[in-house]
Order: structure tokens, then sequence, then C-alpha cells
């Protein structure tokens, strides 16, 4: 997808500069797959330490101090998702009516990325606090 961004953008500059012509729709699917690209690598590629985090005071604490912090932090991320699911999938099913700009795409395809990436993180930290609650707790630290 990053690749297709990098051709997009390298047609709009080529037909806006050498060919005197404005390649509108080249904005919209940029931006289109750029929504896409950031909540698809955040909900399905990027693993959970590759994140970014602040862990001024998580070093300090040894292996049960740290996973007391990551049941907690799982229990807040989590539990926010999940309380904002319902009403972030009723937004983006009532995006049907609208539409795109110039290339006249239903915005509910366009935002379904980011229903996807709620459900995906709600489902990361329901799987990471079962594990955390095992003897395996350890690989999740």
């Amino acid at each position: 997808m990053f690749a297709l961004v990098f051709l997009i953008f390298n047609y709009k500059i080529i037909t806006r500069y050498i060919g005197h012509e404005e390649a509108v729709w080249a904005d919209e699917v940029s931006v289109i797959l750029f929504i896409w690209i950031i909540f698809w690598v955040s909900a399905f590629l990027i693993r959970e330490q590759e994140q970014i985090n602040f862990d001024l005071f998580y070093r300090w604490f040894d292996d049960r101090g740290k996973r007391v912090i990551a049941i907690v932090r799982h229990l807040l991320v989590g539990g926010l998702v999940i309380w904002s699911l319902p009403g972030s999938l009723d937004y983006i099913l009532f995006l049907w009516r609208e539409r795109t700009p110039v290339l006249d795409l239903r915005l509910d395809y366009i935002y379904a990325c980011f229903g996807i990436f709620l459900i995906a993180v709600a489902i990361r930290s329901i799987t990471s606090l079962f594990i955390l609650c095992t003897p395996y707790w350890r690989s999740r630290i």
C-alpha cells in the first residue's frame, strides 16, 4: 500500500508540473490508502512489543510488578475500546450516507478499517489478559 501511495503521489506531481493537469483524485486516493495503512498495520502487523510506550517507571519493577501493570494497562485500553466499540461501529455504519467529494466513494467503506482496528485491539487485549492470568504470563512481559 505504501508503494501505491508513493506511485500515486509521484503521478500527481508529474501530471501537475509536467503535464499541467490536475489529478484531483490522487489526493483522495492517497488519503484513503494512508488511513487504511495506519489502522491495518496497527491492528494486524505491529506487535505489542513494537508499540511506542512510556516505560520510565515500568522498567523499575520486577516481573510481577510488570505483570500487574500489564494487566491494568490491558484492562484500561481494552475496556475503553470495548466501551467505545458500539458507538464507533454505529457511526461508521451511519457514514453510508456520506461520500467523498471527488470519487464519490461511501465513507463507511473508507472508515471500516477503524472498526476492524477497534475489534482487533479488543481481541488483543482480551487475549493478553487471558495469557497474563495463566502460568505462561512471562511471555507477555
